[in-house]
């Protein structure tokens, strides 16, 4: 994650005369989204107007680094297509983002709102209790939910 730093100016009147001063600066996150193979994605792919949410990292956790859960996940969707698939923080919560060009629930069609994307959770009992197999199956579940026209 990359911090910005922002100066938002100050204005005081002395005398009659305004005057700017720095405001002390504030770090804001930048967050950036990656696909399995680790490597950074456009925003403007997965969510609406490009804007990612705001606290995207929060709620939606990080890349899932499993090798055999990337490995099940890559044979249900195909690499090129870019889907991203991530994993909540503190939950055994895994969330599955679908590109908006592959998207059946957002867009102007659906009024979306900016940094609105379509994502499918899928959630299992316990830390480490994931299945590839149950895992398998609850993927393929969201393919009806997807549009692929090159297919």
């Amino acid at each position: 994650m990359e911090i910005i730093k922002k100066e938002e100016p100050v204005f005081s009147q002395v005398d009659g005369v305004e005057e700017q001063k720095p405001k002390a600066t504030k770090a804001v996150a930048k967050s950036s989204i990656k696909n399995t193979f680790g490597k950074e994605v456009p925003e403007a792919d997965y969510f609406f107007e490009g804007k990612i949410p705001s606290g995207f990292v929060g709620t939606c956790g990080k890349p899932v680094d499993r090798e055999d859960l990337l490995e099940v996940f890559n044979k249900v969707f195909d690499p090129a297509d870019n889907f991203l698939f991530y994993k909540s923080l503190d939950k055994e919560v895994y969330l599955v983002i679908v590109p908006i060009k592959n998207s059946t629930t957002i867009g102007e069609f659906n009024n979306s709102f900016a940094g609105d994307f379509q994502k499918h959770a899928i959630s299992f009992l316990n830390e480490g209790s994931v299945n590839v197999d149950t895992l398998r199956a609850k993927l393929k579940r969201i393919i009806p939910f997807c549009k692929f026209t090159n297919r």
